[in-house]
């Protein structure tokens, strides 16, 4: 299992609400951010001090707000934390729908799971966690359909 994991959300209930499932999941370590460079500072340091985190769970979008913020989105802090750890599993706990931009996150930024902030999104997330365990990758079944059509329109010849 997972033994330390970090959420960066900006969204306090949300946030609370991956911290039960985890809990639930037995995870040892879960800490929480609200700002990405919060979560490249914390998993940078976790490296250094040779105690690093095994999944970074991260919504796509973060409201701005008055801290200032070098990293804005979920996918610049992807691309910044596979610079220093490229190992680490990424799940990505967002509301986009958008099968080429869920594409794009598994093909070009190499993430492992994409659970959209919909219904039944508590049991997708367990279900996307034991999955990234068990060395595979996860699609929220409800986004999964408009994936594969959106492949198989961009393969076509």
């Amino acid at each position: 299992m997972f033994n330390k994991v970090l959420i960066a959300e900006d969204h306090e209930i949300a946030n609370l609400s991956v911290q039960r499932t985890l809990k639930d999941l037995g995870v040892e370590e879960a800490k929480y951010v609200y700002y990405c460079d919060d979560a490249l500072a914390w998993i940078s340091r976790a490296l250094q001090e040779g105690r690093h985190y095994d999944l970074l769970i991260t919504d796509l979008s973060f409201e701005e707000d008055h801290h200032k913020q070098r990293i804005t989105s979920g996918i610049d802090l992807i691309q910044a934390v596979k610079v220093i750890q490229p190992d680490i599993k990424i799940l990505v706990f967002s509301g986009e729908s958008r099968p080429a931009v869920i594409d794009r996150l598994f093909n070009k930024y190499g993430i492992d799971a994409y659970v959209r902030k919909a219904r039944h999104d508590a049991q997708h997330l367990k279900e996307a966690f034991l999955q990234l365990h068990k060395g595979g990758s996860y699609i929220s079944p409800d986004i999964k359909p408009q994936i594969k059509e959106h492949q198989s329109t961009n393969s076509a010849p």
